[in-house]
C-alpha cells in the first residue's frame, strides 16, 4: 500500500512539474509565438487593388485614370443560411447562386461575392440587411479611349497589376504601394474592427505622360478600322512618329478590344501588331539599300540599269515587274518599284554589305522601344545567302522585321542619317504633377550621310508625284515622300510565295514649308481583297491619316500664288 502511495505522489510531482515547465516556456521564453498565433486567429489582412497613377496624353488628356469603386464580401461564419442568401443575394449581383453558395458555405473568415460592382448593387443588398456582408472600396481603372489605345495601353487585372502593354511595362511606378484592410474577429468569428492603412502609407502610383496625341491616335485607329473593312483585310496597323525624336505620336492596331469590358474574349485583338509581328517589309526595302550604295558610292541617282523589259531570267529563277521596263535611272526605279532594277544595283553592293546595311539600320535587333513584347525580327548569316537569296533580299523578300524597326529605320533615312531610339513616354511625374523624369532623344548610331539622306529624300518624292506607284498618296497643300510596298506572304501549306495573300504597305513623311520632314507614317494592312496594291491600300489611307494629322500638329501648308490668267 505504501508502495502504490510513493508511485502516484511521484507521478504527481512529475505531471506538476511538466504543468510547470510548459508553464514557464509558454510565458517566458515561447510568448511570441503564443502572441502570434493569437493574432493570426482574431486578425486578419484583405489587399485592396491599389490607387494606379494616371496614364496622360502629350496634352495631359487622361488616358487610362483608376476610379473608387465598392466591392462584396462575405464572413460565411456569419452567414447563417447559404442557400437561401445565395439566392438572394444572386438576384442583385447577378452572379451564378450556385457559386456563391458555395462560397457563402465555405470555413473561410473572408470571401469575395463580387468586386467592382456599381452604386445600385451596393445600394440593393445593403437594402436586403444580411449579416455577415462587408462593403469595401477599392480602384477600378478606366480607359476612355476604349478600343483605340488598349493594345498600345494593355490594361489590369482585377488585384490592380499591370498585365499587358504600357500598364504591363511600368507597372511598378504606377502601382504605388498597396493598400489594404485590417479586420479583427472575436471568438464567434464575428467582425468587430475594420480600418484602412494610415495616409502615410498607402500612396498612389507615379503618373506617365505619354508621346502619343490621343487626336492623332484616333484619326489612325478610325482610319485604319475604315480600310480593313472596306478592303475585307484580315488586321494591320498604323504608326506616327516625330522623325528627328523618334517620339510616337500614335500606334494603332487591329483588331483591338475594349479594356472597360474585360479582357481575353478575343486573344487576336490583344496584340500590337506594329511591335510583336515580324513581316516580309517587300519592295518599302527599296530606297534603304539605294541610300546606302549612294552613300557608299557605289552608284549615282543619275546611273541607268537595263530592267529586261520586264522579266529576268535569274539562276533558274524568273524575276518580274509589274510593267515592262526598259533602261531606268536609280531614281527611277525607286520611282516605278522595279523588283530587276534592284537585283542589277545591288549586285554591286553585294551580300555582306547587303547584310550590314541591314544590321546598321537596326534591323535584325529590338529598337529598344519601352514596350513588352518586342521581337527582332529575323536577318540570316549572309554566308548562307545564295545568288537568288541576294536577290530576293534587295527587294525586301527573305528576312523579317517588325513595325518599328520599319519606321525607325526609316526616320534615320530621312532625318539626316541618325539612327534614333523610338519611345512612348515623355516623362514621369508624381501625384502632385511634379516632373521626377524627363526622356530625351536618345541616338544611336549614324547610318548614312546627312547627303545621302537628303537624296534619297528626293528620290521618294518622285514616288508620290506622276508617274510613281504612290501617286494615290500625294498631297495639294504638303510636299509628301514615301515608298510603297506589295508583299507576297508565305503560304504556310506550300512553304512558297501565296499568289493570293499580301501585305500591303506604304511609308512617307510629310514636310513643313522649310523642307523638313515633321511627321512619318507607317501603315500596313494584311491581305486586302479583292484589291490589294499598295497604291490602291495603303496610300489612300496614308494620305487621309496625314491631312487631318497636319491639322493637329499645325503643320504650315505650302502656299500657291494664284496666277493670272
Amino acid at each position: 500500500m505504501a508502495g502504490r502511495i510513493k508511485i502516484v505522489f511521484l507521478s504527481f510531482i512529475f505531471l506538476l512539474s511538466v504543468l510547470g515547465l510548459r508553464s514557464f516556456y509558454l510565458q517566458v521564453i515561447g510568448d511570441n509565438e503564443i502572441i502570434s498565433r493569437a493574432s493570426s486567429r482574431f486578425n486578419y489582412t484583405v489587399e485592396l487593388s491599389t490607387h494606379r497613377g494616371t496614364i496622360l496624353d502629350r496634352n495631359e488628356h487622361p488616358l487610362a485614370v483608376s476610379l473608387d469603386v465598392s466591392s462584396i464580401a462575405a464572413n460565411p461564419r456569419l452567414i447563417k443560411n447559404p442557400y437561401y442568401e445565395a439566392l438572394r443575394i444572386s438576384k442583385v449581383l447577378g452572379v451564378d447562386n450556385k457559386l456563391l453558395a458555395s462560397r457563402l458555405k465555405s470555413e473561410k473568415y473572408f470571401v469575395w461575392l463580387k468586386r467592382h460592382v456599381t452604386p445600385e448593387e451596393v445600394e440593393q443588398l445593403k437594402a436586403l440587411n444580411i449579416n455577415g456582408i462587408g462593403f469595401y472600396k477599392e480602384s477600378k481603372r478606366f480607359y476612355p479611349e476604349r478600343d483605340a489605345m488598349a493594345n498600345l495601353l494593355g490594361f489590369v487585372g482585377m488585384e490592380g497589376s499591370g498585365l499587358e502593354g504600357l500598364e504591363l511595362f511600368y507597372n511598378n511606378m504606377l502601382r504605388g504601394i498597396s493598400r489594404h484592410v485590417i479586420a479583427q474577429r472575436d471568438g464567434l468569428g464575428r467582425t468587430i474592427y475594420a480600418r484602412g492603412v494610415s495616409p502615410e502609407t498607402a500612396c498612389e502610383g507615379y503618373n506617365l505622360r505619354l508621346t502619343i496625341d490621343r487626336r492623332m491616335q484616333y484619326i489612325a485607329y478610325a482610319g485604319l478600322v475604315d480600310a480593313i473593312n472596306k478592303h475585307n483585310a484580315n488586321s494591320g496597323f498604323v504608326i506616327i512618329t516625330d522623325p528627328t525624336t523618334g517620339a510616337i505620336y500614335a500606334m494603332a492596331s487591329y483588331p483591338s478590344f475594349d479594356p472597360n469590358k474585360g479582357a481575353y474574349k478575343n486573344l487576336f485583338g490583344h496584340k500590337n501588331k506594329a511591335v510583336v509581328d515580324t513581316f516580309e517589309p517587300g519592295s518599302v526595302m527599296k530606297p534603304f539599300f539605294v541610300s546606302w550604295g549612294l552613300d557608299n558610292n557605289l552608284f549615282r541617282s543619275s546611273d541607268s540599269v537595263f530592267c529586261e523589259n520586264g522579266k529576268l531570267s535569274f539562276h533558274h529563277v524568273t524575276i518580274h515587274d509589274h510593267e515592262k521596263y526598259g533602261w531606268l535611272t536609280v531614281s527611277n526605279v525607286v520611282k516605278y518599284s522595279s523588283n530587276i532594277g534592284m537585283v542589277k544595283l545591288t549586285s554591286n553592293i553585294g551580300p555582306h554589305s547587303l547584310y550590314e546595311c541591314m544590321r546598321t539600320f537596326g534591323f535584325g535587333s529590338p529598337t529598344g522601344l519601352d514596350f513588352s513584347g518586342e521581337v527582332r525580327g529575323i536577318v540570316r548569316n549572309p554566308e548562307k545567302w545564295t545568288e537568288v537569296d541576294t536577290a530576293n533580299v534587295s527587294f525586301g523578300q527573305g528576312f523579317n522585321v517588325t513595325g518599328v524597326q520599319l519606321i525607325s529605320a526609316f526616320n534615320a533615312m530621312v532625318n539626316g542619317g541618325l539612327l534614333v531610339k523610338p519611345h512612348l513616354i515623355d516623362s514621369i511625374l508624381d501625384a502632385k504633377g511634379r516632373v521626377i523624369h524627363s526622356y530625351k532623344p536618345s541616338i544611336v548610331r549614324r547610318v548614312i550621310s546627312p547627303e545621302a539622306s537628303q537624296q534619297i529624300v528626293d528620290i521618294m518624292k518622285t514616288v508620290v508625284e506622276s508617274g510613281g506607284t504612290g501617286t494615290a498618296a500625294s498631297m495639294d497643300a504638303y510636299k509628301v515622300f514615301g515608298k510603297t510596298g506589295t508583299a507576297q506572304k508565305i503560304d504556310p501549306i506550300t512553304g512558297t510565295y501565296s499568289h493570293g495573300a499580301y501585305l500591303t504597305t506604304f511609308i512617307g513623311g510629310v514636310m513643313d514649308a522649310n523642307d523638313k520632314p515633321v511627321m512619318t507614317v507607317l501603315v500596313c494592312i494584311d491581305e486586302p481583297y479583292p484589291f490589294y496594291y499598295a497604291s490602291q491600300v495603303a496610300c489612300p489611307l496614308f494620305k487621309d491619316i496625314s491631312s487631318k494629322c497636319t491639322n493637329v500638329m499645325n503643320v504650315v501648308p505650302l502656299i500657291k500664288l494664284a496666277q493670272k490668267v
